[in-house]
């Protein structure tokens, strides 16, 4: 392969890194000084801003935070031409939002950066996401098995429309990016992925310090 063509997408993948980082929710949290990290969960993501600061503002974080995840997949994929860089991309994006280097490689969730990438990939995406979670949740009352179960179902919806097994390398991407933030390092391994972990629905939905 060309150099030239390795180095660009290097960059690109990068580039998509970087984007994902800017902590726009944690920014838009210090603008009505609050700190994020110091309140709530102490996660610096949508859901945190809008439990403990404003549900407006908490929509504004999650708008930027989707904007994330969507320009890097719909802007390469549009350049280059290639799906295959472009979901690594995106992947990168939601990364940077989770690891973020302007947080000490802290960062939020997710969620909403992933929601932005399917949506980017394919708007119908977003529906099998949303019913893979919601069974997840509600069959099992594990926020982690209904995490897992949407990104499965999306990744299952994506094998079947577009016929590529490129979307399971997609998957594993999402499961290792994604899973780890939701651990609780406080209690056992193991005990994280416990059928019915959660006494009620409302606890799946209460941020909590992990």
């Amino acid at each position: 392969m060309d150099p030239l063509l390795i180095t660009r997408n290097i960059v690109l993948v990068l580039l998509s890194y970087l984007i994902g980082s800017v902590p726009f929710c944690y920014i838009i949290a210090k603008i009505k000084h609050r700190n994020l990290t110091q309140i709530g969960d102490r996660n610096p993501g949508g859901w945190n801003l809008t439990f403990n600061v404003s549900k407006f503002w908490g929509l504004i974080g999650i708008i930027f935070d989707m904007a994330k995840g969507f320009l890097p997949f719909y802007l390469i994929s549009a350049y280059t031409g290639s799906t295959g860089l472009a979901l690594i991309a995106g992947c990168a994006a939601v990364a940077g939002h989770n690891y973020s280097p302007l947080l000490k490689f802290s960062g939020g969730k997710g969620m909403a950066t992933l929601l932005g990438l399917l949506l980017a990939i394919n708007p119908f995406s977003v529906l099998a996401f949303g019913v893979g979670i919601l069974l997840g949740l509600f069959l099992i009352r594990n926020m982690i098995w209904g995490v897992l179960s949407g990104i499965s179902w999306a990744a299952i919806f994506f094998l079947l429309y577009y016929n590529s097994t490129i979307y399971i390398l997609f998957w594993l991407l999402l499961f290792l990016i994604i899973i780890p933030k939701y651990l609780n390092h406080n209690i056992a391994f193991i005990k994280n992925f416990k059928f019915k972990k959660e006494k009620s629905l409302k606890d799946l939905f209460a941020p909590k310090i992990r």
